[in-house]
């Protein structure tokens, strides 16, 4: 029993890792009034570029470079059509997921007719001292530096958008920014910043799928971590710090369902893979009741 529940607990730590990356983007685009339902679709093309380039170059440096690159510019495109020209933004999100899902997959095939693009994923780097201790060394001291990564930027973005004029400004713009241009910052820039940075952590999330733990890249990797991250950003009510719970919550709720898939608990299997979607409506249910957004999100800006 222990056993299992190393397992479960020590997989849950990755697997969380995706989806903090991009509720940590997002959760810096809604503060700042912009909605962007196209996460899902820039994870996966990170993903994909992540992996091409690791492999191509053989450098893991170069190929998370590379998605941080291509999510900002991914990014950048629904930037320009909310912020800029004022499209809605629950459309060009759609439509940003739309294309950045289907420029992977066709990426995908048109490779993998050549060559089938395959890596070693990261190595964990145990921490000295704390690694070997029973169920909590295996859970939070023995992971690849992407999962460290997502945590360190957690507490860093948090402390940014709480304790510094630049957090202030973004908090500010996504809540009033009529008053905010009054006082002479520039609304439309703070959110075309906070857009692109949503966009370069989602590449983040991408690439710690492929190049963290799997390796591959397949058509539908990311399998909804785009959308559940968005879940995340309500849960945490718009706070880096809860969003390190709440991204867990699902992490466990995909380890789980793998590991007794593993096990062969005897559980029907589609059931099993239902588990984090099933937690992700709970996680509405319960939290939908004094939960409010900032007051300028999806409300386009100009200036008078």
């Amino acid at each position: 029993m222990s056993e299992i529940l190393t397992s479960i607990l020590s997989a849950s730590i990755p697997l969380a890792t995706p989806v903090l990356f991009a509720s940590l983007g997002e959760i810096y685009n809604e503060r700042a009034g912009v909605l962007n339902l196209g996460i899902e679709g820039i994870m996966a093309l990170a993903a994909f570029i992540a992996l091409w380039v690791t492999y191509s170059t053989g450098s893991y440096l170069t190929g998370l470079f590379a998605a941080v690159l291509v999510g900002g510019l991914a990014a950048l495109t629904h930037s320009f059509a909310c912020v800029d020209i004022g499209i809605n933004q629950l459309i060009s999100g759609l439509l940003l997921f739309t294309l950045t899902d289907g420029i992977a997959n066709f990426g995908y095939r048109r490779v993998s007719g050549l060559v089938t693009p395959t890596i070693d994923p990261l190595e964990s780097v145990n921490i000295p001292g704390l690694s070997q201790i029973p169920i909590i060394g295996p859970f939070l001291f023995h992971h690849n530096a992407l999962v460290y990564l997502a945590f360190l930027l957690a507490i860093v973005m948090g402390l940014v958008l709480y304790k510094t004029t630049w957090g202030l400004k973004v908090r500010g713009v996504g809540e009033n920014p009529g008053a905010c241009d009054a006082a002479g910052i520039n609304v439309n820039r703070v959110r075309r910043l906070c857009v692109v940075l949503g966009g370069a952590m989602a590449g983040l999330g991408g690439a710690s799928m492929s190049l963290g733990y799997l390796g591959i890249y397949q058509s539908g990797i990311v399998a909804g971590r785009g959308w559940i991250a968005i879940v995340v950003v309500i849960f945490s009510h718009w706070s880096p710090y809860r969003a390190i719970l709440g991204s867990w919550m699902f992490g466990l709720g995909y380890s789980v369902a793998s590991t007794l898939i593993g096990a062969g608990a005897g559980i029907p299997y589609y059931f099993l893979l239902m588990v984090p979607y099933i937690l992700a409506l709970l996680v509405i249910l319960v939290v939908r009741k004094g939960t409010r957004p900032p007051s300028a999100l999806t409300v386009p800006f100009k200036r008078k």
